[in-house]
Protein backbone atom coordinates (compact mmCIF):
# COMPACT_ATOMS: atom_id res chain seq x y z
CA UNK A 1 0.00 0.00 0.00
CA UNK A 2 1.48 3.22 -0.97
CA UNK A 3 1.77 6.12 1.34
CA UNK A 4 0.75 9.28 0.43
CA UNK A 5 3.65 11.95 -0.09
CA UNK A 6 3.28 14.55 2.34
CA UNK A 7 2.67 18.09 0.33
CA UNK A 8 4.68 21.15 1.63
CA UNK A 9 2.33 23.76 3.35
CA UNK A 10 3.47 27.42 3.03
CA UNK A 11 4.87 28.75 5.96
CA UNK A 12 2.02 30.42 8.08
CA UNK A 13 3.08 33.95 8.06
CA UNK A 14 2.75 33.76 4.53
CA UNK A 15 -1.03 33.39 4.18
CA UNK A 16 -2.05 36.46 6.49
CA UNK A 17 0.44 38.53 3.91
CA UNK A 18 -1.33 36.46 0.71
CA UNK A 19 -4.58 37.65 2.05
CA UNK A 20 -3.67 41.22 2.83
CA UNK A 21 -2.27 41.74 -0.67
CA UNK A 22 -5.43 39.96 -2.51
CA UNK A 23 -7.74 41.83 -0.84
CA UNK A 24 -5.68 45.69 -1.23
CA UNK A 25 -5.13 44.56 -4.79
CA UNK A 26 -9.03 43.64 -5.66
CA UNK A 27 -9.82 46.73 -3.80
CA UNK A 28 -7.72 48.80 -5.35
CA UNK A 29 -9.19 47.14 -9.38
CA UNK A 30 -12.60 47.78 -7.78
CA UNK A 31 -12.27 51.85 -6.90
CA UNK A 32 -10.52 52.12 -10.12
CA UNK A 33 -12.93 50.61 -12.24
CA UNK A 34 -15.83 52.76 -10.50
CA UNK A 35 -13.12 55.82 -10.82
CA UNK A 36 -12.94 55.12 -14.90
CA UNK A 37 -16.99 54.39 -14.99
CA UNK A 38 -17.81 57.39 -13.52
CA UNK A 39 -15.52 59.74 -14.68
CA UNK A 40 -16.52 58.06 -18.48
CA UNK A 41 -20.48 58.30 -17.72
CA UNK A 42 -20.63 62.37 -17.12
CA UNK A 43 -18.05 62.73 -19.78
CA UNK A 44 -20.72 61.04 -22.41
CA UNK A 45 -23.65 62.34 -20.29
CA UNK A 46 -22.12 66.13 -21.10
CA UNK A 47 -20.90 65.36 -24.56
CA UNK A 48 -24.77 64.27 -25.68
CA UNK A 49 -26.08 67.04 -23.96
CA UNK A 50 -24.77 69.34 -25.40
CA UNK A 51 -26.73 68.08 -28.65
CA UNK A 52 -29.97 68.67 -26.82
CA UNK A 53 -30.09 64.54 -25.94
CA UNK A 54 -29.40 61.84 -23.43
CA UNK A 55 -28.86 58.25 -23.69
CA UNK A 56 -29.94 56.58 -20.46
CA UNK A 57 -28.03 53.14 -21.51
CA UNK A 58 -26.01 52.42 -18.76
CA UNK A 59 -23.78 49.73 -20.52
CA UNK A 60 -22.88 51.87 -23.53
CA UNK A 61 -19.24 51.16 -24.90
CA UNK A 62 -18.10 54.63 -25.05
CA UNK A 63 -18.23 55.11 -21.35
CA UNK A 64 -15.24 52.86 -20.70
CA UNK A 65 -13.29 54.71 -23.66
CA UNK A 66 -14.07 58.13 -22.16
CA UNK A 67 -13.19 57.40 -18.84
CA UNK A 68 -9.66 56.06 -19.99
CA UNK A 69 -9.39 58.42 -22.12
CA UNK A 70 -10.02 61.29 -19.30
CA UNK A 71 -7.49 59.42 -16.60
CA UNK A 72 -4.53 59.01 -19.37
CA UNK A 73 -4.83 62.67 -20.17
CA UNK A 74 -4.24 63.55 -16.35
CA UNK A 75 -2.21 61.16 -15.86
CA UNK A 76 0.75 62.26 -18.16
CA UNK A 77 1.08 65.53 -16.88
CA UNK A 78 1.16 64.29 -12.99
CA UNK A 79 3.65 62.07 -13.76
CA UNK A 80 5.90 64.98 -15.89
CA UNK A 81 5.33 67.30 -13.14
CA UNK A 82 6.03 64.71 -10.31
CA UNK A 83 9.16 63.48 -12.28
CA UNK A 84 10.26 67.25 -12.28
CA UNK A 85 9.50 67.84 -8.90
CA UNK A 86 11.61 64.68 -7.48
CA UNK A 87 14.24 65.13 -9.71
CA UNK A 88 15.13 68.31 -11.14
CA UNK A 89 14.63 69.76 -7.32
CA UNK A 90 12.78 72.96 -8.37
CA UNK A 91 11.86 74.06 -5.31
CA UNK A 92 15.13 74.39 -4.14
CA UNK A 93 15.72 77.47 -1.46
CA UNK A 94 12.48 77.51 -0.09
CA UNK A 95 12.90 81.12 0.93
CA UNK A 96 13.11 82.36 -3.02
CA UNK A 97 11.26 79.79 -4.37
CA UNK A 98 9.91 82.34 -6.58
CA UNK A 99 13.58 82.61 -8.22
CA UNK A 100 12.59 79.96 -9.88
CA UNK A 101 8.80 80.76 -10.99
CA UNK A 102 10.61 81.54 -14.81
CA UNK A 103 12.36 78.29 -14.91
CA UNK A 104 9.57 76.19 -14.00
CA UNK A 105 7.13 77.51 -16.78
CA UNK A 106 9.78 77.05 -19.32
CA UNK A 107 10.74 73.88 -18.48
CA UNK A 108 7.34 72.51 -18.24
CA UNK A 109 6.28 74.30 -21.21
CA UNK A 110 8.69 72.43 -23.35
CA UNK A 111 8.14 69.21 -21.61
CA UNK A 112 4.10 69.78 -22.62
CA UNK A 113 5.36 70.41 -26.44
CA UNK A 114 7.94 67.02 -26.18
CA UNK A 115 5.23 64.80 -25.30
CA UNK A 116 2.27 66.69 -27.04
CA UNK A 117 2.80 65.53 -30.51
CA UNK A 118 2.65 61.64 -29.39
CA UNK A 119 -1.71 62.22 -29.37
CA UNK A 120 -2.18 64.27 -32.48
CA UNK A 121 -2.83 61.03 -34.21
CA UNK A 122 -6.14 60.51 -32.15
CA UNK A 123 -7.84 64.11 -33.15
CA UNK A 124 -9.59 65.71 -35.21
CA UNK A 125 -8.24 69.18 -35.93
CA UNK A 126 -10.24 72.32 -36.95
CA UNK A 127 -9.32 73.41 -40.62
CA UNK A 128 -10.40 77.16 -41.64
CA UNK A 129 -12.87 76.76 -44.61
CA UNK A 130 -11.78 80.35 -45.78
CA UNK A 131 -8.13 79.41 -46.49
CA UNK A 132 -8.04 78.58 -49.47
CA UNK A 133 -4.16 78.90 -50.08
CA UNK A 134 -2.41 76.89 -47.35
CA UNK A 135 0.56 79.34 -45.40
CA UNK A 136 3.35 79.92 -47.66
CA UNK A 137 6.24 77.84 -47.07
CA UNK A 138 8.54 80.45 -46.66
CA UNK A 139 6.63 82.04 -43.66
CA UNK A 140 6.41 78.70 -41.90
CA UNK A 141 9.90 78.54 -42.35
CA UNK A 142 10.21 82.12 -40.23
CA UNK A 143 7.74 81.21 -37.90
CA UNK A 144 9.72 78.20 -36.94
CA UNK A 145 13.21 80.05 -36.92
CA UNK A 146 11.80 82.63 -34.32
CA UNK A 147 10.36 80.43 -32.01
CA UNK A 148 13.71 78.05 -32.29
CA UNK A 149 15.50 81.07 -31.88
CA UNK A 150 12.92 82.50 -28.27
CA UNK A 151 14.02 78.77 -27.41
CA UNK A 152 17.81 78.88 -27.29
CA UNK A 153 17.65 82.43 -25.72
CA UNK A 154 15.12 81.50 -23.03
CA UNK A 155 17.56 78.36 -22.50
CA UNK A 156 20.34 80.55 -22.12
CA UNK A 157 19.09 83.13 -19.87
CA UNK A 158 17.83 79.98 -17.56
CA UNK A 159 21.03 78.52 -17.47
CA UNK A 160 23.49 80.95 -17.67
CA UNK A 161 24.16 82.23 -14.25
CA UNK A 162 25.44 86.01 -14.73
CA UNK A 163 22.18 86.72 -15.86
CA UNK A 164 19.95 88.11 -12.74
CA UNK A 165 16.83 85.82 -11.90
CA UNK A 166 14.41 88.16 -13.17
CA UNK A 167 15.44 88.19 -16.11
CA UNK A 168 15.12 85.05 -17.44
CA UNK A 169 11.96 84.99 -15.40
CA UNK A 170 10.69 87.70 -16.91
CA UNK A 171 11.45 86.45 -20.64
CA UNK A 172 9.60 83.17 -19.71
CA UNK A 173 6.60 84.08 -18.65
CA UNK A 174 6.05 86.04 -21.46
CA UNK A 175 6.90 83.30 -23.95
CA UNK A 176 4.38 81.45 -21.70
CA UNK A 177 2.15 84.04 -20.73
CA UNK A 178 1.65 84.31 -25.11
CA UNK A 179 0.92 80.91 -25.71
CA UNK A 180 -1.21 80.41 -23.06
CA UNK A 181 -3.40 83.24 -24.36
CA UNK A 182 -3.52 82.81 -27.09
CA UNK A 183 -4.27 78.50 -26.93
CA UNK A 184 -7.05 80.06 -24.50
CA UNK A 185 -8.50 82.95 -26.82
CA UNK A 186 -8.56 79.95 -29.80
CA UNK A 187 -10.02 76.90 -27.77
CA UNK A 188 -12.54 78.84 -25.52
CA UNK A 189 -13.80 82.02 -26.86
CA UNK A 190 -13.38 80.48 -31.16
CA UNK A 191 -14.10 76.87 -29.95
CA UNK A 192 -11.26 75.78 -32.72
CA UNK A 193 -9.94 72.84 -31.23
CA UNK A 194 -5.94 73.28 -32.98
CA UNK A 195 -2.79 71.65 -31.79
CA UNK A 196 -2.04 74.18 -28.91
CA UNK A 197 -5.21 72.93 -27.16
CA UNK A 198 -3.27 69.46 -26.11
CA UNK A 199 -0.22 71.56 -24.94
CA UNK A 200 -2.68 73.80 -23.09
CA UNK A 201 -4.16 70.72 -21.23
CA UNK A 202 -1.16 69.22 -20.41
CA UNK A 203 0.15 72.71 -19.47
CA UNK A 204 -2.43 73.57 -17.07
CA UNK A 205 -2.91 69.90 -15.90
CA UNK A 206 0.88 69.92 -14.88
CA UNK A 207 1.31 73.85 -12.89
CA UNK A 208 -1.83 72.76 -11.05
CA UNK A 209 -0.09 69.60 -10.03
CA UNK A 210 3.02 71.23 -9.15
CA UNK A 211 1.45 73.94 -6.88
CA UNK A 212 -0.41 71.27 -5.14
CA UNK A 213 3.29 69.79 -4.45
CA UNK A 214 4.56 73.19 -3.11
CA UNK A 215 1.53 73.46 -1.14
CA UNK A 216 0.48 70.42 0.62
CA UNK A 217 3.13 67.97 -0.98
CA UNK A 218 0.60 65.93 -2.44
CA UNK A 219 -0.34 64.76 1.62
CA UNK A 220 -4.25 64.73 1.96
CA UNK A 221 -5.00 65.86 5.12
CA UNK A 222 -8.84 66.04 6.56
CA UNK A 223 -10.91 68.57 4.87
CA UNK A 224 -9.09 68.72 1.40
CA UNK A 225 -11.24 66.18 -0.56
CA UNK A 226 -13.50 69.27 -1.71
CA UNK A 227 -10.91 70.94 -2.93
CA UNK A 228 -9.89 68.13 -4.96
CA UNK A 229 -13.34 66.87 -6.00
CA UNK A 230 -13.72 70.34 -7.62
CA UNK A 231 -10.64 70.41 -9.12
CA UNK A 232 -11.37 66.73 -10.92
CA UNK A 233 -15.10 68.36 -11.61
CA UNK A 234 -13.27 71.28 -13.41
CA UNK A 235 -10.87 69.41 -15.57
CA UNK A 236 -13.59 66.91 -16.31
CA UNK A 237 -16.11 69.81 -17.51
CA UNK A 238 -13.27 71.17 -19.71
CA UNK A 239 -12.78 67.66 -21.32
CA UNK A 240 -15.82 66.83 -21.97
CA UNK A 241 -16.86 69.83 -23.24
CA UNK A 242 -13.78 70.92 -25.67
CA UNK A 243 -11.61 67.71 -25.85
CA UNK A 244 -13.36 64.54 -25.97
CA UNK A 245 -15.68 65.73 -28.82
CA UNK A 246 -12.24 65.42 -30.92
CA UNK A 247 -11.22 62.22 -29.96
CA UNK A 248 -11.45 60.09 -33.33
CA UNK A 249 -14.80 58.24 -32.97
CA UNK A 250 -12.41 55.37 -34.03
CA UNK A 251 -10.59 55.21 -30.93
CA UNK A 252 -13.94 55.46 -28.37
CA UNK A 253 -14.04 59.49 -28.58
CA UNK A 254 -16.75 61.70 -29.47
CA UNK A 255 -15.82 63.11 -32.92
CA UNK A 256 -19.15 62.06 -35.28
CA UNK A 257 -19.10 59.94 -37.88
CA UNK A 258 -19.72 60.75 -41.52
CA UNK A 259 -22.47 58.64 -42.73
CA UNK A 260 -25.27 58.71 -45.31
CA UNK A 261 -28.79 57.42 -43.92
CA UNK A 262 -30.99 55.66 -47.29
CA UNK A 263 -34.24 55.73 -45.55
CA UNK A 264 -37.70 53.00 -46.39
CA UNK A 265 -40.67 53.91 -47.81
CA UNK A 266 -42.06 54.06 -44.91
CA UNK A 267 -40.39 56.40 -43.64
CA UNK A 268 -41.91 60.08 -42.12
CA UNK A 269 -39.44 61.85 -43.72
CA UNK A 270 -37.89 62.10 -47.00
CA UNK A 271 -39.02 58.36 -48.03
CA UNK A 272 -37.11 56.43 -50.42
CA UNK A 273 -33.84 58.71 -50.15
CA UNK A 274 -31.12 59.45 -48.73
CA UNK A 275 -28.98 62.28 -46.81
CA UNK A 276 -25.73 62.80 -45.94
CA UNK A 277 -25.74 63.83 -41.95
CA UNK A 278 -23.20 63.27 -39.12
CA UNK A 279 -23.66 60.18 -37.02
CA UNK A 280 -23.11 61.63 -33.34
CA UNK A 281 -24.53 58.69 -30.93
CA UNK A 282 -26.95 55.50 -32.00
CA UNK A 283 -28.89 53.18 -29.56
CA UNK A 284 -30.99 49.84 -30.32
CA UNK A 285 -34.05 52.36 -30.79
CA UNK A 286 -32.59 54.56 -33.60
CA UNK A 287 -29.89 56.82 -34.24
CA UNK A 288 -28.93 60.37 -33.12
CA UNK A 289 -27.45 62.43 -36.32
CA UNK A 290 -26.34 65.82 -37.18
CA UNK A 291 -26.56 67.78 -40.16
CA UNK A 292 -23.49 69.83 -41.61
CA UNK A 293 -24.67 72.53 -39.91
CA UNK A 294 -27.01 71.21 -37.19
CA UNK A 295 -26.16 72.16 -33.47
CA UNK A 296 -28.93 69.61 -31.98
CA UNK A 297 -29.31 66.42 -32.81
CA UNK A 298 -32.06 64.25 -34.80
CA UNK A 299 -33.20 61.23 -33.86
CA UNK A 300 -34.29 58.94 -36.49
CA UNK A 301 -36.35 55.40 -35.27
CA UNK A 302 -34.36 52.26 -36.61
CA UNK A 303 -37.80 51.96 -38.15
CA UNK A 304 -37.21 54.40 -40.69
CA UNK A 305 -33.25 53.57 -41.73
CA UNK A 306 -33.31 51.11 -44.73
CA UNK A 307 -29.04 51.52 -44.87
CA UNK A 308 -26.32 52.80 -43.30
CA UNK A 309 -23.74 54.01 -45.24
CA UNK A 310 -20.39 54.63 -43.21
CA UNK A 311 -18.72 57.26 -45.79
CA UNK A 312 -16.40 60.87 -45.94
CA UNK A 313 -18.79 62.79 -47.63
CA UNK A 314 -21.28 64.89 -45.70
CA UNK A 315 -23.40 66.90 -47.67
CA UNK A 316 -24.84 70.58 -46.78
CA UNK A 317 -28.16 69.10 -46.25
CA UNK A 318 -29.76 70.42 -43.17
CA UNK A 319 -32.23 68.07 -41.26
CA UNK A 320 -33.85 70.40 -39.18
CA UNK A 321 -34.58 72.42 -41.93
CA UNK A 322 -35.36 69.78 -45.16
CA UNK A 323 -35.06 71.49 -48.89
Amino acid sequence: MDREEAKPSPPQGLQPVLGTTLDIVSKSVAAFAIVLYGCGFLITSIHQFSYGFVETNPFRPRIASAGTWFLLFTAVPLAIARGMQRYRHLWAGQEKWWHNIGAILFEYYVACFFFGPAFFWMFDFYVDPVAVLPTPTTWKMVEAVLALLAVLVLITLCVWKRVPWYVSGIASIILVGNFIRSASIELFAFGHFRFSAIWLWFFAIGIIALLEMKVRSWKPRLGDWTQTIFLVLGALLIFASYYYPHIKSSWGGGSPIPVTIYFTKDSIIMPNQSVGALLVDESDAGLYVVGKNDKKATFIPRGSVGLVYYSDDVSGFSLAKPK
